[in-house]
């Protein structure tokens, strides 16, 4: 009795407190294990796993599965397609081809696999024709929306000769290569299209450089074997760009490439029109003899003396001779008269005043 005398109310306030939140803490902790428990045996049944054979890696289209390349994940089953392949399975599947590129993590399904039954890509290829794939960007590939059996042109951008190119510029001789697009295919069909990954170099905030992943599509086209050619070539000078267009559109478009001479020409030279007639003048030099010599130009509107001097006017015609006198012997024998001077010619252009 003495000792629950000497306990001071503030005490017991507090230790009931204490006991309180112990309480509390491990009736939250039920509570919660309780409702996630529930929560999961909820989550499992209407998400149960399903394992399937996955890519490992990346798998390119004509690649052959193999235990290297493949493994196995847990996938809800809810997301996993009847075509799906099990590790049960996997013996069926070893050693077929992949006919459409895979990225690592895509589950391997009988439909992206070369059967007996079903002809290989090359079999649909028409004889003399060839498919070539190449990487594109996002942009060049419109997006990521391209899919097999849409039509599109190629169009190269890079440096090239153009006429522009044998316009004399900066005394260079030759000509100048210049920046230009212009089409090199057109209509071209696509055949499949894919995902990969390539390593770019992309330049810094602070001026350097550094290495980089980079999505790329990969698009596969039916062409030539000349045409394979130019793709190539096109994609180490420059870069190509997939402009899409409607399969039924047969039109040619225009070959005429546009070079940056061109595409930065906003304005054309000054026209003078036939009725302004330019009136001609000449250059005065003013002064000399140690004096600072001072240039001026003036018309002959301007300068009486030039138009008087005949100075920037058209020459005239010569009169007609008269007819020789028939009493003077010299004019009929074309001996000039010497006391007659001889014209003035050959002024020049250009009056010096002193």
């Amino acid at each position: 009795m003495n000792i629950i005398q000497k306990v001071s109310p503030t005490t017991l306030l507090f230790g009931g407190a204490i006991v309180l939140g112990i309480g509390f803490f491990f009736g939250a902790q039920h509570y919660l294990r309780a409702y996630l428990s529930a929560a999961e045996d909820k989550l499992a049944g209407q998400y149960a796993p399903k394992r399937i054979v996955v890519a490992a890696t990346d798998i390119q289209a004509g690649d052959a599965v193999s235990a290297s390349n493949v493994a196995a994940r847990n996938v809800p089953s809810q997301f996993v397609s009847s075509n799906a392949v099990s590790p049960d399975d996997f013996d069926s599947i070893d050693g077929q081809k992949i006919v459409v590129a895979l990225r690592a993590g895509d589950p391997i399904e009988r439909g992206q696999l070369e059967r007996p039954d079903r002809p290989a890509f090359s079999a649909t290829l028409v004889s003399g024709e060839r498919a070539i794939t190449f990487a594109v960007d996002e942009i060049s590939s419109i997006s990521g929306m391209l899919v097999p059996g849409d039509s599109i042109d190629l169009l190269y951008t890079g440096p090239g000769i153009t006429q522009n190119s044998f316009r004399g510029k900066d005394g260079v001789p030759g000509p100048k290569e210049l920046l230009h697009v212009r089409p090199i295919l057109q209509a071209v069909p696509v055949l499949a299209t894919g995902k990969t990954t390539q390593k770019r170099v992309v330049p810094t905030d602070d001026g350097g450089s550094k290495e980089v992943n980079m999505d790329f599509t990969t698009v596969t086209l039916q062409v030539l074997p000349s045409q394979a050619e130019e793709i190539l070539m096109a994609q180490k000078l420059g870069v190509l760009t997939a402009v899409l267009r409607n399969p039924s559109d047969a039109k040619t478009a225009s070959l005429d490439p546009l070079d940056e001479t061109a595409f930065k020409r906003v304005a054309a030279a000054p026209h003078v029109s036939s009725g302004v007639r330019l009136m001609p003048y000449v250059e005065i030099i003013t002064g000399g003899m140690g004096q600072g010599a001072q240039r001026s130009r003036a018309t002959l509107e301007d300068s009486p003396l030039l138009a008087m001097l005949g100075v920037g006017q058209r020459p005239t015609a010569p009169p007609a001779p008269a007819p020789p006198d028939a009493y003077n012997a010299q004019a009929r024998m074309g001996i000039s008269d010497p006391a007659t001077p001889a014209p003035v010619t050959g002024l020049r252009s250009i009056a010096t005043v002193r």
